[in-house]
């Protein structure tokens, strides 16, 4: 799969099948993250990789809208260095759509999770205090019988001008 099919097809998946999802497979999609860009190179982001289930499913319950962590086979926490504010918020959300590209393009789902209690998380994974949680990622084979469902996308015509607000004709 190319990276257009697969930015253009991938969709956010909450229900997740019971395979294991395999260490180099994360490893890859890690490294996905890794390669992202970032402000003077400063790579504000530390990863920790959650396989355990009780851990999965204690993380699951400290998010307001990610309850499915709790049945991911697998997630990744994507921490951000504290003392890097300015940019470390763009920066590390390009590691996560890198890394959510290559996880579609490996077969696997994701869905990123944007409320949940990030100071019981840190506390639960020793996280030291100039790092904050940024997001969770939950990874997983997507289950056949929960497919996630379409949505449309805004008409090109009504999102993309050309040399000036308004002019939705190119040159």
């Amino acid at each position: 799969m190319d990276a257009i099919e697969a930015i253009t097809t991938r969709k956010a998946q909450r229900a997740f099948g019971p395979d294991p999802v395999e260490p180099e497979k994360l490893k890859s999609i890690i490294d996905a993250g890794r390669h992202a860009m970032s402000a003077r190179n400063l790579q504000p982001w530390q990863f920790v990789v959650i396989y355990n289930r009780d851990s999965l499913r204690e993380i699951g319950a400290l998010c307001a809208t990610g309850k499915f962590v709790s049945d991911a086979p697998a997630a990744i926490v994507v921490l951000k260095d504290t003392t890097n504010t300015r940019w470390a918020d763009i920066d590390c959300a390009q590691a996560v759509q890198n890394m959510a590209t290559a996880s579609w393009s490996l077969g696997l789902g994701t869905c990123w999770v944007g409320n949940f209690d990030g100071q019981k998380i840190a506390q639960m994974l020793g996280v030291p205090a100039q790092w904050a949680i940024f997001t969770i990622l939950a990874f997983g084979y997507p289950n056949s019988a929960n497919p996630p469902q379409s949505r449309p996308l805004k008409p090109r015509q009504e999102m993309v001008h050309y040399e000036r607000w308004g002019n939705h004709q190119p040159a």
